[in-house]
């Protein structure tokens, strides 16, 4: 599998629709030492579409020198990025080879991997994240691990997520502008699943709903495997556009007013003051807050369920729901989400109380960016397949297979 030295630092940025962030680490003893952090209120991107080019690649370069004020990176060192595509495409496919007489090899499992791979190329899409499923053995028996084994036929199945290539040539054009060459782009959504969900979350079913400021990001892990992804166009902004109509204050103001005072819960109808201008400042009553937030959020979480639960595979395997994003620090959504769910519902935290990343959800997917990059085979094929770089590919596969049945 492919590894990092430990005295290679690796710089991962997480652009989103309200913010910008960069990190720099390292891997020391196993262990991720962050040796630079940067964030800014994004610019240029909006509704995870890039409206101004020079506008974000000036940001990605003011947060990228934020985070490297030590002059830490030198050009050539591995960056990595998140991407949020508003069509995210999934797609599950299945190759078949015939395996002679001798039992399954080595040799073997590199070609029916590979042509799995060529198998799936969509026209103006590109290959973000291949997850391996089950080796199938004379078209029935399911295997995790088929080496050895005689058949007649060996079968691979594996689960695609694919973004628009004009998404990611534009975030390139971004990048390249400020000579920061990206190795592999991750899935947002993937990447906050990652960083909030148990083994034993990932095992037993668990959907993992990230709800940002412009849309939210949609996960189902199951037996250790990613089987669902979506990603809806309603999340925090939303939510704040409501309460700005219906309060008639400007957005700033119900933005503060949301992370003040909402919640989703009924309470004693107290009165509240909302605005930045002390002098005039307007009085509600809270639940009238409630009456206009609460129902965006039974809108988003009932689009997710009614989602999910249109695909059998992932309404079957769902015994958990773990909430995320800017938009989940709201008091009473765990209790909502369990609700409409019928499902065990949490809120995804860290767990150390002295991280800088405590009680800041806004940053799951930087998180899992982290892990994302220090392995990044971890969905054992992540370079983007397209032109030269399916050597590139292959080679990785190669060495997914030594470290899997050595």
């Amino acid at each position: 599998m492919f590894r990092l030295k430990k005295d290679s630092p690796i710089t991962i940025f997480d652009i989103g629709n309200s913010k910008i962030a960069c990190i720099i680490f390292r891997v020391e003893e196993n262990k991720t030492k962050i040796l630079g952090m940067g964030h800014k209120k994004s610019k240029g991107i909006v509704q995870n579409t890039i409206q101004n080019y020079d506008l974000l690649s000036n940001e990605i370069n003011n947060v990228f020198e934020i985070a490297n004020k030590s002059k830490i990176l030198r050009k050539g060192d591995k960056f990595f990025s998140n991407i949020t595509d508003n069509n995210i495409y999934t797609k599950k496919n299945y190759s078949e080879l015939k395996a002679g007489k001798l039992g399954i090899t080595k040799k073997i499992i590199r070609e029916i991997y590979k042509k799995n791979i060529i198998d799936i190329n969509i026209k103006n899409k590109q290959l973000i994240h291949s997850f391996p499923y089950n080796f199938y053995l004379n078209n029935n028996e399911v295997s995790d691990d088929p080496l050895g084994k005689k058949c007649n036929n060996i079968g691979f199945s594996s689960f695609n997520v694919f973004v628009d290539k004009l998404l990611i040539n534009g975030f390139e054009k971004c990048f390249d502008k400020n000579k920061i060459k990206i190795k592999n782009f991750y899935d947002s959504g993937v990447a906050a699943a990652l960083a909030n969900l148990s083994e034993y979350e990932k095992k037993s079913g668990t959907v993992c709903i990230d709800i940002g400021y412009y849309s939210s990001k949609v996960v189902v892990f199951l037996k250790n495997k990613i089987i669902y992804t979506d990603n809806i166009p309603l999340a925090g902004i939303d939510i704040t556009k409501d309460l700005s109509k219906g309060l008639e204050v400007s957005e700033e103001e119900a933005e503060l007013a949301k992370i003040i005072h909402g919640n989703l819960q009924s309470s004693y109808n107290e009165t509240i003051e909302i605005g930045t201008d002390s002098k005039n400042k307007k009085k509600i009553s809270k639940n009238f807050l409630l009456g206009i937030i609460k129902p965006r959020y039974e809108e988003i979480l009932e689009i997710i369920r009614d989602n999910l639960f249109d695909n059998l595979h992932a309404r079957v395997g769902i015994n958990n729901i773990v909430l995320t994003g800017g938009a989940s620090k709201i008091y009473g959504l765990e209790s909502l989400s369990s609700q409409l769910f019928n499902r065990k519902s949490r809120i995804g935290k860290i767990e150390n109380n002295s991280s800088f990343f405590y009680n800041k959800p806004e940053f799951s997917s930087l998180l899992g960016l982290i892990e994302l990059s220090k392995n990044h085979q971890i969905s054992e094929i992540n370079e983007q397949i397209s032109g030269s770089k399916v050597v590139s590919v292959f080679d990785k596969i190669e060495n997914w297979i030594e470290d899997s049945y050595a």
